[in-house]
């Protein structure tokens, strides 16, 4: 998997209307050289909820560099216990950020062992939440 892919913060109306947009420019036969997918985070809080606890981001960029695994490899890989990258897994494949093949296997959709690095865009900078 290689694939161009972005992370942003931006409100429902936000991403409904770049939806409209991107609709009306493929109805007017306006299409795009390379499909760019994204994930949307509602705000700066919920995008730290998901991204930034250490062992998950670390978790994200071990997935990315050695491609589509089990979690029970992942788990043997990272030197964590299963139970918590089952957590960690599931959590980041809910928001989008993993993908689970139909073999089982979970991997990084935007890219794979040998692909391009994570590229997170976040385009809406806050102060981090007061949970830190």
């Amino acid at each position: 998997m290689n694939r161009d892919f972005k992370v942003k913060i931006e409100t429902e109306e936000e991403f409904f209307a770049n939806l409209i947009t991107q609709a009306e420019k493929i109805d007017q036969g306006i299409i795009p050289e390379k499909t760019i997918e994204r994930v949307s985070f509602p705000d700066l809080e919920t995008f730290y909820r998901y991204c930034t606890p250490p062992k998950r981001l670390q978790l994200l960029q071990e997935l990315h560099k050695i491609g589509c695994v089990s979690i029970n490899a992942l788990s043997k890989h990272l030197h964590r216990h299963y139970r918590n990258v089952f957590s960690d897994v599931k959590t980041l494949e809910n928001a989008g950020l993993l993908e689970r093949t139909d073999k089982g296997l979970y991997c990084a959709p935007w890219g794979g062992k040998g692909g391009t690095p994570m590229k997170l865009c976040v385009y809406q900078f806050l102060q981090p939440p007061s949970f830190f």
